[in-house]
């Protein structure tokens, strides 16, 4: 009886394992290229909205929806992989996407304190200097010959 347990558990294991895909083979990078161009599109999209809030509550409730989206555009470049001659540059955009993922989604958090309320009275715009970290991986890889673009002014 016990044989018959350890038996099923192991092929339980085993059909979970290949479920999970554990494929080491690398993107194309074809693959990875639109993988990047999805993620910068997204992000595009989300920084866009802020900018198109009407009030300070919309603001603040669009930039905690960016971090969202930021966050998951960069956990599923992480997932996706790269092929081998774009692994550090892939890692590099992953960080920097998780930076601004991180720093709007605090500045979101920061704009709803009390005495933060000048914060955003006047201002021209917001930057990030992780924004700036961002297209500079992406400038990398546009160098390095892959077909994406960098993220646009909002």
């Amino acid at each position: 009886m016990t044989r018959l347990i350890v038996t099923a558990l192991l092929a339980t294991l085993v059909l979970g394992l290949a479920a999970c895909g554990g494929s080491d083979v690398p993107p194309t990078n074809a693959e990875y290229a639109q993988a990047v161009v999805s993620a910068v599109d997204r992000t595009d999209y989300a920084l866009g909205r802020i900018t198109r809030a009407k009030s300070k509550d919309e603001i603040v409730e669009r930039m905690a929806e960016a971090a969202v989206v930021i966050e998951a555009a960069s956990s599923d470049l992480e997932e996706h992989g790269a092929p081998d001659v774009f692994v550090d540059d892939n890692e590099k955009l992953v960080s920097s996407l998780d930076a601004l993922a991180n720093d709007v989604g605090l500045t979101a958090e920061q704009i709803q304190q009390p005495g933060s309320e000048d914060l955003l009275t006047g201002a021209l715009g917001l930057s990030f200097n992780s924004w700036d970290k961002v297209n500079l991986a992406l400038g990398r890889l546009i160098g390095s010959g892959l077909r994406v673009q960098t993220l646009q002014r909002h």
